[in-house]
């Protein structure tokens, strides 16, 4: 009996003592039981590699060269335009289409496109695909007719208009111009592309998009508009409308960064006289300008500026007459913008 009496007065003992610990221990208020650790930052709370990964992204690898569309570029580049690809991707490069949500995929327009040379490969929901001599083999083009329909759908997205009828492209080995890599017959509904056997197929699908951006402004304003429209309008907005691959590929992650690329790597900011410097650096400025055009002035005015285009000259469009401004200040505004 004593034994029991002994032991349970040692477990008194020590809940005595333990409820005194407690006691003198002080509680956090509320409100500082619903703060955050003061020590948990953001990236502390990921995983090693996971907050290694963020840290880099939020520091992009600019270059300081000027890519030319007929060359293999040299930077890592994304096979293909994702399935999982977020839409906000592709209004990410542009301040003035917000909306985000994924169109639904183009009706298949029955038929066949224009007839090109060479032989018919494959065929998607709006495009014929074409194969000449000593170009890309047969089995590559129609192994990539998916992605040609794909980056399609992603510049009709990226620009807001629909291509309304069918198309073809074709591929050949001799351009009609030396370093002409692609040409847009929009009266004809054509596109030619100019490759040898051993060169890159993911230049030519960008090469691909910028054409059919041609089309695509062809569908908008119209083929009397497009004939005349001033080249820097021209070109830059099909550049401009294949954004989404013409940028990664130039390690960039929107027109004005690009335009800085340029000024940084000694391109001159001369829009009239951009050609100059090469095909490709014109094209990239002329991009940036319509990039800055758009989100200064909005797609309104900037669809009547295209439309005023009196012919093929740069700085044909009616500047003064549309947005107030001359050419020249406009491209003043525009450099300042870039030196921002």
């Amino acid at each position: 009996m004593q034994r029991i009496f002994s032991r349970a007065l040692a477990l008194l003992i020590c809940a005595v003592m333990f409820a005194g610990l407690i006691a003198a221990r002080p509680l956090r208020t509320p409100n500082e039981r619903s703060q955050p650790l003061a020590s948990a930052s953001p990236l502390s709370l990921l995983p090693a590699a996971g907050a290694q990964k963020l840290a880099s992204n939020s520091q992009p690898s600019l270059s300081k060269t000027a890519p030319a569309v007929g060359r293999a570029n040299e930077l890592e580049q994304p096979d293909d335009l994702r399935a999982d690809l977020p839409a906000e991707r592709f209004h990410a490069l542009s301040a003035t289409q917000p909306s985000v949500v994924a169109k639904p995929v183009p009706a298949m327009i029955a038929g066949n496109g224009p007839w090109m040379r060479g032989q018919l490969v494959a065929q998607t929901q709006r495009i014929d695909l074409y194969v000449g001599k000593s170009s890309f083999s047969s089995d590559q083009i129609a192994e990539l007719a998916p992605k040609f329909e794909r980056v399609l759908r992603a510049a009709e997205d990226y620009f807001g208009t629909t291509l309304q009828h069918r198309i073809s492209i074709g591929f050949y080995s001799r351009p009609p111009k030396r370093g002409v890599r692609g040409m847009a017959y929009t009266d004809e509904g054509r596109v030619e592309l100019y490759y040898r056997p051993d060169e890159e197929t993911s230049r030519a699908v960008t090469v691909a998009m910028h054409e059919m951006g041609h089309h695509l402004e062809a569908q908008r304003y119209g083929e009397a508009a497009q004939r005349r429209a001033d080249t820097i309008l021209h070109e830059g907005l099909a550049t401009w409308i294949a954004s989404i691959r013409w940028l990664d590929q130039c390690g960039a992650t929107s027109w004005r960064q690009r335009g800085q690329q340029l000024r940084d790597s000694g391109i001159p900011l001369r829009l009239l006289t951009a050609e100059r410097s090469g095909a490709d650096n014109a094209y990239e400025l002329w991009a940036s300008f319509v990039d800055y055009l758009v989100r200064q002035y909005g797609w309104k005015k900037f669809n009547a500026l295209y439309a005023s285009g009196s012919g093929r000259a740069p700085g044909s469009s009616n500047y003064q007459g549309v947005l107030g401004k001359s050419l020249a200040d406009v491209s003043d505004d525009w450099r300042a913008w870039l030196g921002q």
